[in-house]
């Protein structure tokens, strides 16, 4: 499309707030528990009035369900996929975390009270203490038109809690594999949380072929100290800040035949220890009377990797350093809202920026920088008391940088929502979305240093139903993603004569497509008893560069069921997650690495999550709680490397508060 008739459209919907409407507050941080309130619009809707698939884990379902982690709720929640190299979905060195939803790889943003985190398009949320979190809103689907790149799959908004009552709270946890403590205190303008964790060894942390290829990997004891505080400055003005220090170790053991012999591999790296520094930091100013709201967030990890040696009689012989760099970004968003028509229309639009930084501490030489910048719209109208549509668009701009080129995206978005009455409502939702290539995703060859490289991008359509009453919650999505230039590495002597094949080079290697249902029910059988039931069912796959044939490229099914039991004192809960029909391992049986000649011989097995959670509180002040999980002592794979998640393990946690 014509830059000029973007630049129409745009100002056109950003010209209707001059016709004199009705100022109305914008925010996004809302805690109302039925019906929900989610920021899927940047603007305070029921549930029920959102025309988006949405999933809100509230800070009971966090309880009701023994999460210790932001990344352990994700997991288990419908349409979403973990990728991780250690338990709880946690980063382990430069294998950081990320999230799928519905299959699409680095395609979710994750935000904190509306500050995005993200780092390097990787969606981590390592630093936020589960503690912390009031509730975690899930949005799937298209969402670039408001939230820009990254929000191809959906996006994650996680609210913390913002003080309250004068109250401290001790925590001491011990179990077979993690323990820690925990002091949180909180008043009425601030909250405060200091976590410290401890990790045991672990060393089934992978399968093992036979093959020279693959590892046998041991995770370490390891120690992560976390914190976060929340303050607000003044009436319209708050400081959010997560800080991580974490150390892990990974080991890298001898097999033969496919069996560990427990020793430490001599003939390469042995032991990888990584120190990494992760900072979330954002100032938010919400001015309700000017109906204002600004964000400034600054995002940075740190990662030193020190390479340990073995000699065969497994003792230290020398170090040298492994992967090191110092990423940074900083986000700068602004938007304002206004309602009129008696408060029947709305215009939410703002601008934002965002510049980040890379540095490679192994290679001075190794510095990249990128700016881009975006206008928003999103216009509401009501038709009439039933039917609603709202009417989107993004303008986004990244300057080149000596490696990425220019690029120029407009981005449109229609929303309907249709009230059948004002506990059932159905939906359309169509957008295009995109993605940037990570800012680190430079070329390391100046014969590919032109190569074009353009952001992924493509289209969502969506329909929905949502029934929400008293004691029921039925939603119900029916969705298909269709996205072009999908981004992938391959061996850069794949791509030109002469190339190093010891190179990952990443280019728009071809299409994506995704066609599923999503649907979950929660019921409350009586003051005691409630319990929720979830299905997701896909057919998420890709198309690999200079090929045509299709192949899969994340779990096809995805199952919950949980019951929960409240009676006084005690709280009883069994929650169970199964992820099946899934992709093909990165591996062959032999431990070749399967994409090198496309032998791919093997899916990855099932990952069958069944955990329980009892507490018995004998005051207001005191608890003490028994969370079980992987019940089931499976080998659950949490990537397509086939690492495993913890065996079966337990926690014992008292808290008091005063």
């Amino acid at each position: 499309m014509h830059q000029n008739l973007k630049v129409l459209i745009l100002a056109a919907m950003l010209s209707v707030a001059g016709v004199g409407g009705n100022l109305a507050m914008a925010q996004g941080e809302v805690y109302t528990l039925n019906p929900v309130v989610v920021t899927a619009q940047r603007i305070e809707k029921k549930d029920i009035d959102t025309p988006a698939s949405t999933t809100i884990i509230s800070n009971q379902d966090i309880k009701d369900k023994g999460y210790t982690t932001v990344g352990d709720a994700l997991t288990q929640t419908i349409g979403v996929d973990a990728y991780s190299y250690t338990n709880g979905a946690e980063d382990l060195g430069g294998s950081q975390s990320r999230f799928y939803i519905r299959g699409m790889d680095k395609g979710t943003l994750v935000l904190v009270n509306g500050a995005p985190i993200n780092i390097m398009n990787y969606s981590s949320t390592e630093g936020i203490p589960i503690d912390s979190v009031d509730k975690i809103e899930v949005i799937r689907g298209s969402n670039s038109v408001l939230y820009g790149a990254e929000a191809m799959g959906g996006v994650v908004n996680i609210i913390t809690k913002h003080g309250g009552e004068p109250k401290t709270t001790v925590k001491a946890m011990y179990g077979n594999y993690n323990s820690g403590y925990q002091v949180g205190t909180q008043g009425e303008n601030y909250t405060i949380f200091y976590d410290r964790h401890f990790y045991d060894d672990y060393t089934d942390s992978n399968k093992v072929y036979p093959g020279k290829t693959n590892y046998a990997w041991k995770n370490g004891k390891g120690q992560r100290d976390s914190f976060y505080t929340s303050v607000k400055l003044t009436d319209k003005l708050t400081l959010d800040w997560a800080r991580v220090e974490a150390n892990k170790n990974r080991y890298s053991m001898e097999q033969i035949n496919g069996h560990r012999t427990g020793n430490i591999k001599s003939s390469k790296v042995g032991k990888y220890e990584y120190d990494s520094v992760r900072n979330n930091l954002d100032l938010i100013y919400n001015d309700e009377e000017s109906h204002f709201k600004s964000i400034l967030a600054y995002n940075s990890r740190r990662l030193d990797t020190t390479n340990v040696y073995y000699n065969k009689n497994q003792e230290r012989t020398k170090t040298s350093r492994g992967t090191n760099y110092n990423v940074y970004n900083f986000n700068f968003d602004n938007q304002k809202t206004w309602y009129f028509n008696d408060n029947k229309d709305s215009l939410t639009a703002g601008a934002d920026l965002k510049y980040e930084h890379y540095k490679s501490l192994s290679d001075s030489d190794s510095r990249l920088g990128r700016k881009s910048y975006g206008l928003f719209a999103s216009y509401s109208h009501a038709f009439n008391d039933r039917l609603t549509g709202i009417f989107g668009a993004r303008e986004f701009v990244s300057q080149g940088n000596g490696w990425d080129e220019h690029q120029d995206e407009f981005l449109p978005q229609v929303q309907f929502l249709y009230k059948m009455s004002d506990k059932w409502s159905l939906y359309t939702n169509v957008g295009k979305s995109f993605d940037m290539p990570a800012v680190n995703s430079k070329f390391y060859s100046n014969k590919l240093k032109n190569w074009h490289v353009v952001p992924q991008s493509g289209w969502t359509y969506e329909f929905g139903s949502k029934y929400i009453s008293g004691k029921d919650s039925l939603k119900l999505d029916v969705f298909h993603m269709n996205i072009d230039d999908y981004f992938e590495w391959i061996k850069e002597d794949k791509l030109i004569t002469g190339g190093d094949g010891g190179i990952n080079v990443q280019v728009n290697g071809g299409k994506f497509k995704n066609t599923g249902v999503e649907a979950e029910y929660t019921h409350e059988v009586n003051d005691n008893w409630k319990f929720n039931l979830g299905a997701s069912i896909s057919d998420p796959k890709i198309r690999d560069y200079g090929t045509n044939t299709w192949r899969q490229n994340a779990a096809r099914v995805q199952l919950s069921a949980g019951i929960q039991y409240q009676k006084k004192k005690f709280f009883g809960a069994l929650n169970y997650f199964l992820t099946t029909d899934r992709e093909d391992s990165y591996y062959t049986k032999q431990g070749e690495i399967a994409k090198t000649n496309r032998t791919w011989d093997h899916a990855i097995e099932d990952r069958n999550i069944l955990n329980a959670v009892f507490s018995y509180s004998p005051d207001k002040q005191q608890s003490v709680t028994l969370n079980m999980y992987n019940i089931l002592d499976r080998h659950n794979p949490i990537n397509n490397n086939e690492n495993w998640d913890l065996p079966y393990n337990w926690t014992l946690t008292y808290s008091y508060s005063f």
